[in-house]
């Protein structure tokens, strides 16, 4: 398609194409098919000759510059635009291909001065490119355990993303703010505060504002801090600071900055939150840590290796799951290193949190890879102290002659100290019930939080344990975040940290309800303000998008109040999935022993469903995930006659499903209910008179009476 002569010059004069560079029109023209029919080398041989004939040409430069980018020659592209824009460094487009090309040959760090000028020269007229250099910009933030500056990479993309381009970006940003493994404190906006002053000073935030708009956050936090100048006792500017920094990856910085506006702030919930963020960037600065190692080995032979480590007494071989053909190669075989041997282990009926089977170091053993030359290989790693010297001693000894070691090496990964002792890892004998060990999980962290954490001298305490910090006023900011912090850590290992007995242990009043009104924009809420919603005061439209994002956040404790309010307003539900808010409030029950309640959650979802279209496949789902929960304790009473109900009501009309609920029965340990005339009895088999079977109708599953563990680190 021909050039249109009435639009932009592509040279970027902001002249119009036919009063500009209308006499290259026609070569360029050709080169751009060239370029759009996938033969760029082509295109490169034709752009060094129109070079010649129109020696340093913007429109002809900046073309090259993109083809040399595209075919991956990008040290050549970073020298030819230097040398340009040393002669042009106005042009906007030779600008933002530059900061590209530095990205891509030198890393982030090399490149962040042209960065920052491509985000400010180029985000109005190439905002698709500088998109592109946020997106790119944020993975590598998010690997390095940035995560504030990986969030707002990643919705500064989106800002300028292109449409056909945007849903992509979009589902990113979903997914970050929906990765359980990351402090929940830091998976939302974190909106800059209002800086109110004089005329100057009202100058002075909206030119940090304009920066920030475009991605230039360490400019936005310098003019901050020339703000902090003349406002030192102003938390609004400090907080702003710490903002800015962290959005652009200085962490450290920014914590300084984020304690300064807590000591600052009157507004009690505010300091919390920017203490509680402060805490967590912290923890990239450490002193006091718990450091992951690695020992590697060489393998010279795999099949006997395997056999050596199968008959080791205290390796334990880990089940991994099918190859997915869309994903990374699995190992070929993955260990936990205990302290019991399997003969020493408990049986299940006598565990307790004190003799469950511990690992202290993880084993894992890669095959050959002929295709990249990569001989096969064993890693062995674990957290740097005296038991994982003593579980590489007997991976050693096992392996024999059959592994060429190396010395241990730090991996970069670690825990701050604090965190990592609440933290185990634990090995569950094969055949003790789901339902045991979530519940022995439970006390686990209970006792972890209570008798360690809360003892325990907090580097965010000044050395003070939460105990002692309790007693002095002075602490309060400190203490509430702290709070908060071990609340993340406890809900991304599993565990639902119940704040009011927390608060009440210490004797510490909490932080109050946040103020609502029907006009406040909820989406510009940080995240723990959403946690001090009030949800009973809430309209029905902000209930319903206050579910929406509590389902994404997927912060237990505020999900479940959330839901639980929700299924109070009928108006509401219908803007929802019902059948998912049930099931949502059935699985959070069962994972943080509530097991009853999630029986009754069971039980409505198994009502609404019968009411609906498609009522048998509505009640049947309900029924096999109520049977699911009920073979995590085979020996729970209401087992009995859901089983039977499967086999005297399902089992003639759904024929197909027996082989998978006889699985589910013997991968809980249990024998199929067709088999086990036992638990069939007349007494208690459903009504045979036709219609369908309901909670109500006799043999209604009787209520019974009754988590992984992990961590974010820095860099993970």
């Amino acid at each position: 398609m021909a050039l249109d002569v009435y639009a932009p010059c592509p040279c970027g004069s902001g002249k119009k194409l036919k009063f500009c560079c209308q006499n290259l029109a026609e070569d360029m023209d050709r080169i751009s098919r060239l370029i759009e029919n996938n033969q760029p080398r082509q295109a490169l041989q034709q752009l060094e000759v129109l070079e010649k004939k129109s020696p340093g040409h913007h429109w002809v430069v900046t073309t090259r510059a993109l083809v040399l980018l595209e075919i991956g020659d990008t040290l050549a592209a970073r020298d030819l635009l230097k040398q340009f824009l040393e002669q042009h460094p106005e042009n906007e487009f030779a600008t933002v291909l530059y900061a590209t090309s530095v990205f891509q040959t030198e890393g982030l760090d090399a490149s962040r001065a042209a960065i920052a000028r491509a985000f400010q020269k180029g985000a109005r007229k190439h905002p698709s490119m500088v998109s592109g250099l946020a997106a790119a910009m944020a993975t590598v933030f998010r690997a390095r355990g940035l995560l504030l500056a990986a969030r707002e990479h990643l919705a500064l993309s989106l800002r300028f993303a292109p449409e056909n381009q945007r849903q992509e970006i979009f589902v990113r940003l979903l997914d970050f703010d929906n990765d359980a493994t990351l402090p929940y404190l830091l998976r939302s906006a974190h909106p800059l505060p209002a800086v109110v002053g004089d005329d100057a000073v009202t100058a002075e935030v909206r030119k940090a504002h304009k920066y920030a708009t475009v991605g230039c956050w360490r400019t936005s936090a310098e003019t901050f801090e020339k703000l902090a100048e003349q406002l030192p006792q102003s938390p609004e500017v400090w907080h702003a600071i710490g903002l800015c920094h962290a959005w652009d990856g200085s962490d450290a910085v920014a914590s300084k900055a984020l304690h300064k506006a807590a000591e600052l702030y009157a507004d009690l919930p505010i300091a919390v939150e920017c203490e509680a963020i402060a805490q967590i960037l912290d923890w990239s600065a450490a002193t006091e840590r718990a450091i992951r190692m690695e020992m590697a080995g060489e393998i010279s032979s795999v099949g006997r290796l395997l056999t050596a480590l199968d008959a080791a007494p205290r390796l334990q071989r880990v089940e991994l799951p099918p190859q997915d053909p869309n994903g990374p190669p699995l190992p070929t075989a993955v260990y936990q290193v205990l302290n019991l041997t399997a003969e020493e282990f408990p049986a299940a009926d006598q565990l307790s949190i004190d003799n469950v089977p511990r690992s202290f170091a993880e084993v894992v053993v890669f095959d050959a890879d002929p295709q990249v030359n990569d001989p096969a290989e064993i890693d062995v790693t674990g957290f740097d102290d005296s038991q994982f010297d003593e579980a590489c001693r007997l991976v050693r000894e096992a392996s024999g002659e059959l592994v060429s070691w190396k010395d241990k090496e730090p991996t970069g990964e670690f825990v701050p100290r604090d965190i990592a002792n609440l933290t185990m890892n634990w090995w569950f004998p094969t055949k003790t019930p789901v339902a045991r060990r979530r519940q022995l999980e439970h006390q686990r962290w209970h006792n972890a939080v209570h008798q360690i954490w809360m003892n325990a001298p907090l580097p965010t305490l000044n050395g003070q344990s939460p105990a002692s910090a309790a007693t002095q006023p002075e602490q309060r900011v400190r203490l509430l975040a702290a709070i908060y912090v071990l609340d993340a850590v406890c809900l991304r290992s599993g565990y639902e940290l119940n704040l009011g007995e927390v608060l009440q242990s210490l004797n510490v009043e909490g932080l109050p309800p946040a103020e609502v009104t029907p006009e406040t924009h909820l989406n510009a809420l940080s995240p723990l303000q959403w946690l001090r919603l009030p949800l009973a005061s809430l309209t029905d439209e902000q209930l319903t998008a206050v579910v929406n994002r509590a389902q994404l956040i997927h912060h237990d404790r505020f999900l479940y109040e959330a839901l639980k309010a929700v299924v109070q307003r009928p108006a509401c539900l219908s803007e929802l999935d019902v059948m998912r808010i049930y099931q949502t409030l059935a699985d959070l029950c069962r994972v943080h022993e509530r097991r009853e309640e999630a029986f009754h959650w069971f039980a409505e979802g198994r009502q609404y469903g019968s009411q609906n279209n498609h009522n048998f496949e509505q009640v049947w789902s309900w029924d096999l995930r109520e049977l699911l929960m009920r073979l995590e304790e085979p020996n729970d009473p209401g087992l009995a006659s859901l089983a039977q109900k499967f086999v005297n009501y399902y089992g003639p009309k759904l024929p197909q499903m027996r082989p998978y609920v006889e699985q589910m029965f013997s991968l809980a340990g249990a024998p199929s209910p067709w088999s086990t005339s036992s638990i069939i009895t007349p007494d208690s088999m459903p009504n045979p008179s036709g219609g369908l079977w309901t909670p109500d109708s006799p043999g209604d599953p009787a209520p019974a009476t009754g988590g992984g563990s992990g961590l974010w680190v820095p860099g993970m």
